[in-house]
C-alpha cells in the first residue's frame, strides 16, 4: 500500500464514511473508466491509498482519490461489497487540500505503450486468456487482443514507440503483420515523410492481399476460402475489424469455378454458351447484339393478381413517402412493399420466354457487381452468331408472309383504292391532315409520349434487327446513344456506367420480342410506365461529353449543366479521387489540386520530389476534403450578365 503524497496517518475508514471532498480540483466527473477500475479494485484489491480530512458528523471528505471512491460506491451499489468494506486511507490535517488534489493528477502519469503491452503478454505467457485478463482490468476483450497483437511487434520496433519515433497508430497499422523482418522493412525502408502514415503502411503489408469488402471475397465467401486452405490477416485496429484475403491467386481460382458452375447451369437452360467474366469488362467491349424474350399471356387469374398486387403497392409506396403511421406500421409497409415487388418480379419471369432455336446461337455473360451479387447478361449475340439470328428471322417472316398472302417487307396498307391524285394535292391534305394529328394529339398525353417514345425504342433497342430501317415513325425523332464505354480506360472500374447498363438491360426485358410488336404494346401501356420509359430513353441520349477534339465547350454542356442542377446532381457520390486516379495526373496538377485546398506549400513541395506513384498517394492523404473535377460539379445558376457572356463567346 503507498502512501499519499501529504504525510498523515493511515487509518481503515468504512466506505459509508467517505464522501467527496469540494476541494477536488476535477471537477468534470467522467464516468469513463470508473467500471474498468471497479473490476481491478475487486480483482487485486486496494493497491493506493485515498488521501482524506476529516469532516463533520464523523465523515471523512476525499481529497485526493474521488474515482477510487466511486469505483468503491459502484461495487457496493452492485452487492459485491459492503458499505462498511474498510478503505485504507492517509488522513491529513494541514495541508492544502486543493493543492494535494491538483499535485495527484497532474503528477500521475499513464503507463506506456509498451510497457502495457509487455505487462499484458506477461500475463498472457502465464496461460490467462484475453476472457480472463479483460475481466480482472474491467476493460474490453478486443482491448486485450489489440494490445497482445501489439506484442508480436519486433524489438526494434517496440524501441521505437518507447522513445516516441513510431505513435500508436503506426504501432498499430506494422501490427498487420506478424513477420518482424515485413514490420522494420515496412518502417525502415519507407520514405519518412508519406510512407510512414498508418495507411501507407497497411497498403504495403497487404499488397499482395485482398480486402473482405472486396467482390471477389464476398462472392466466394469466408467459409469456402479457409476450407479451399486460405488464410486471412486479420486488422484489430479498425472498427469493422477488417480482413485481408492473403492468396490472391486462390480466391480467383474459386471464384472462376464458381462462376463457371453457374455457366453451366445456365448452358443446360438451353442458352448456345455461357461465359464467366470476372473483370465485368466482356459487356462493354465484346461488341455484342442481343436478343429479346417473347411475352406469355397471362391467365385472368395472375392478370387479376397482378392489377391487384400493382395497386397495392402504389398505395405503400405512397404512404411509405408520406410516413403515415407508427414506426412499426412504416416498418411493416415496408416489408409488405419488398413481399410484393418480389412476387411482381416472380409473375414477369414467369412470362417471359426466349425463342430455343434463337437461344441455340445466343448466350448470356455471367459477372460480379461490386457488391459481389452475381450479375447475369441474357440474350448476347456475338457478331459472328448475328447473321444465324436474322436467317431464321427472315425464314419466319417468309412464312408469315406466305400464309398472309402478302410478300415478305409488303405492307398490307401499301394498296390505295382511292382515285389518284395530284401530287400537289397530295402534300396540302396530307399536311392538312398532320395540323389535325398535332391538335389531337397533344390532347392526348398518352397517345403523344407513345409516339414520341416509338422511334426512340426502335433506334436504341432494335437497331440489330431485320427491317429495322424500314420502321419510320411519324414522329422525326433522332436518338444519338453516345457510346459512354468508349470514354474508359476501365469501364468495369465506373459503378456509375455499371449501374446506366443494368437499367438499360432491365428496360429491354420488359419491351416486346419484335420491333413490329412495339407500337400495339406501347398503346396498352399505362401513362405510368410510357413515363419511365421516356425518362430511360431521355437519358439515353444525353450527351454530356466533352470530347478531346473540341477545343472550346461546346453549348449542349451548358444544356447538360441544366439537367444536372434540376436533378441536383452531386458527384461526390459517383466520384472518387483516389490514388489510382490521381496517378494519371502529372505531378504539376496534383499540386494545384493541394493548392486549391490550402495546402501548405512546403507540403506541396515535399510531394513534387516523390516519385510519381509515391506523389500520388501522398496527395490522396494529403487532402482537405473531398475533391471533384471542376469539369464534372454541378455549376451554380449563372446570373444574366454571364450567360450573355457565354452566349458571346
Amino acid at each position: 500500500m503507498t502512501n499519499g503524497t501529504t504525510p498523515g496517518t493511515i487509518e481503515t475508514i468504512a466506505l459509508s464514511k467517505l464522501i467527496p471532498s469540494p476541494a477536488n480540483v476535477r471537477r468534470a466527473r467522467s464516468e469513463a473508466g470508473i467500471t474498468e477500475l471497479a473490476a481491478s479494485l475487486l480483482a487485486h484489491g486496494q493497491i493506493q491509498n485515498l488521501t482524506v480530512r476529516k469532516a463533520a458528523k464523523g465523515k471523512f471528505e476525499v481529497v485526493a482519490g474521488a474515482r477510487r471512491l466511486a469505483a468503491f460506491n459502484m461495487l457496493a451499489k452492485d452487492a459485491k461489497i459492503t458499505k462498511e468494506h474498510g478503505v485504507v486511507c492517509n488522513v491529513i490535517t494541514d495541508a492544502d487540500d486543493a493543492e494535494i488534489s491538483l499535485a495527484e493528477n497532474i503528477v500521475r502519469e499513464r503507463m506506456g505503450v509498451v510497457d502495457e503491452v509487455t505487462a499484458f503478454r506477461a500475463l498472457a505467457d502465464k496461460g490467462q486468456p484475453a476472457e480472463e485478463i479483460a475481466a480482472r482490468f474491467g476493460i474490453s476483450v478486443i482491448t486485450v487482443r489489440r494490445r497482445l497483437k501489439l506484442a508480436h511487434l519486433s524489438p526494434r520496433i517496440l524501441e521505437g514507440i518507447s522513445a516516441g519515433d513510431i505513435n500508436l497508430e503506426q504501432a498499430e497499422a506494422l501490427a498487420l503483420s506478424d513477420d518482424h523482418a515485413e514490420q522494420e522493412a515496412a518502417w525502415f525502408n519507407a520514405n519518412a515523410y508519406y510512407g510512414r502514415e498508418p495507411r501507407a503502411i497497411r497498403e504495403t503489408l497487404s499488397r499482395e492481399s485482398v480486402r473482405a469488402d472486396h467482390k471477389l471475397a464476398r462472392f466466394v465467401g469466408l467459409e469456402a476460402y479457409e476450407q479451399a486452405g486460405g488464410t486471412l490477416t486479420r486488422d484489430l485496429f479498425v472498427d469493422k475489424n477488417d480482413a485481408y484475403f492473403n492468396d490472391r491467386p486462390l480466391l480467383t481460382r474459386l471464384a472462376t469455378e464458381k462462376l463457371n458452375a453457374l455457366a453451366e447451369v445456365h448452358k443446360a437452360n438451353g442458352w448456345g454458351w455461357a461465359e464467366p467474366d470476372i473483370e465485368g469488362n466482356a459487356g462493354h467491349s465484346g461488341g455484342y447484339k442481343h436478343i429479346h424474350h417473347t411475352i406469355v399471356e397471362m391467365s385472368p387469374e395472375v392478370a387479376a393478381e397482378r392489377a391487384a398486387l400493382q395497386d397495392e403497392s402504389d398505395a405503400l409506396a405512397q404512404k411509405i413517402e408520406n410516413e403515415d403511421g407508427t414506426e412499426e406500421e412504416s416498418r411493416a409497409a415496408e416489408i409488405r412493399y419488398e413481399e410484393i415487388d418480389q412476387r411482381l418480379s416472380q409473375i414477369e419471369a414467369e412470362h417471359t420466354r426466349y425463342r430455343a432455336e434463337e437461344m441455340a446461337h445466343a448466350g448470356c455473360i455471367i459477372s460480379l457487381t461490386h457488391q459481389g451479387e452475381v450479375r447475369v447478361m441474357e440474350g448476347m449475340v456475338r457478331p459472328q452468331d448475328w447473321k444465324a439470328i436474322m436467317s431464321l428471322r427472315s425464314g419466319a417472316e417468309a412464312e408469315q408472309g406466305e400464309d398472309d398472302g402478302v410478300e415478305a417487307g409488303e405492307s398490307a396498307e401499301d394498296e390505295d383504292t382511292g382515285p389518284a391524285l395530284p401530287a400537289v394535292l397530295v402534300e396540302e391534305l396530307t399536311a392538312q391532315r398532320t395540323a389535325a394529328l398535332r391538335i389531337e394529339m397533344a390532347a392526348r398525353p398518352n397517345v403523344a409520349l407513345a409516339a414520341t417514345l416509338h422511334p426512340l425504342l426502335i433506334r436504341l433497342f432494335y437497331k440489330d434487327e431485320m427491317g429495322y430501317a424500314s420502321f419510320n415513325s411519324a414522329v422525326e425523332l433522332r436518338g444519338e446513344q453516345a457510346d459512354l464505354a468508349k470514354a474508359f480506360q476501365n469501364p468495369a472500374q465506373c459503378e456509375a456506367l455499371t449501374s446506366w447498363g443494368n437499367l438499360l438491360e432491365q428496360t429491354r426485358l420488359k419491351l416486346p420480342h419484335e420491333v413490329a410488336d412495339l407500337w400495339n404494346w406501347l398503346m396498352m401501356q399505362p401513362i405510368t410506365a410510357l413515363l419511365d420509359l421516356m425518362a430511360v430513353v431521355s437519358a439515353a441520349n444525353l450527351n454530356g461529353i466533352q470530347f478531346r477534339h473540341e477545343k472550346k465547350r461546346p453549348t449542349r454542356i451548358d444544356r447538360a449543366d441544366e439537367i444536372a442542377r434540376a436533378v441536383n446532381l452531386d458527384m461526390g457520390n459517383y466520384f472518387n479521387a483516389d490514388a489510382p486516379f490521381l496517378e494519371r495526373l502529372s505531378k504539376k496538377q496534383l499540386g494545384e489540386i493541394l493548392a486549391s485546398q490550402d495546402v501548405s506549400a512546403d507540403d506541396i513541395a515535399s510531394m513534387m520530389k516523390l516519385p510519381k506513384h509515391e506523389a500520388a498517394h501522398r496527395t490522396y492523404g494529403l487532402l482537405r476534403e473531398e475533391y471533384v473535377p471542376a469539369c464534372i460539379q454541378t455549376p451554380a445558376l449563372m446570373d444574366k450578365a454571364d450567360v450573355m457572356a457565354r452566349a458571346a463567346e
